[in-house]
């Protein structure tokens, strides 16, 4: 397996939790481009702790997860 593939990204969170970007965008009350771009690293998330509560439950993902893929998203 690739080290790609065993790296937490958010894409891979969405991904084991079923998701499609747009599923994620309208459960979060935003555009699936900013779901596009948080995932390939062009923005990052800025969220009230409500609102990343919010994304740990859709994405069915612990914080500390959430906090490693977002580490680890890829940057421009």
């Amino acid at each position: 397996m690739s080290e790609e593939k065993d790296q937490l990204t958010l894409a891979n969170l969405r991904k084991r939790a079923g998701l499609t970007q747009r599923q994620v965008a309208d459960a979060l009350g935003i555009t699936n481009k900013t779901v596009s771009e948080w995932e390939r690293g062009i923005g990052e998330p800025h969220l009230t702790i409500s609102e990343t509560q919010r994304l740990m439950d859709v994405l069915q993902c612990t914080f500390e997860e959430l906090l490693e893929a977002t580490s680890q998203s890829p940057q421009k």
